[in-house]
């Protein structure tokens, strides 16, 4: 029965020791990105402002925290309820794009219909030219002002 017992204890002791190592070399990342966050790319101080004609500029700060060969932001705008009321795919994008790097984002989103007025917006960036934003690498949303 001793040898039972501290066989149980030295498999619990493994096991705990895979998780730690699980943990710490970044297997559960995933979870982390689900919940809206990135950690391949940081942006911050996103604001999208109406400049009329259907037009609203979009401006931000982003670091990545890797190289990207291409990096592209597209703008789904929503009403009141909730509804789709235009999509800007192209609203800025840029070539290799380096670790570490400050960049100071500037884009323009274009409403097709000047009748539907925004309540928020969606701002997806995405690493492939024209990508879907179903998979984007970074998702926020944002309060019409």
């Amino acid at each position: 029965m001793k040898i039972g017992k501290s066989l149980l204890i030295s498999l619990v002791g493994i096991l705990l020791i895979i998780s730690i190592s699980s943990v710490s070399a970044g297997l559960f990342d995933s979870i982390s990105d689900a919940a809206g966050g990135n950690s391949d790319l940081t942006v911050e101080n996103i604001t999208l402002t109406d400049d009329g004609y259907g037009m609203y500029k979009v401006n931000c700060d982003m670091i990545p925290k890797k190289d990207f060969s291409y990096l592209e932001m597209e703008v789904t705008f929503y009403d009141n309820n909730g509804a789709v009321v235009g999509k800007s795919p192209l609203v800025w994008n840029m070539n290799e794009v380096k670790e570490g790097q400050l960049i100071k984002v500037t884009g323009n989103a274009y409403l097709d219909s000047s009748s539907n007025t925004p309540a928020t917006a969606e701002i997806f960036i995405i690493d492939t030219a024209f990508g879907d934003s179903d998979n984007p690498i970074f998702a926020e949303n944002v309060t019409m002002s």
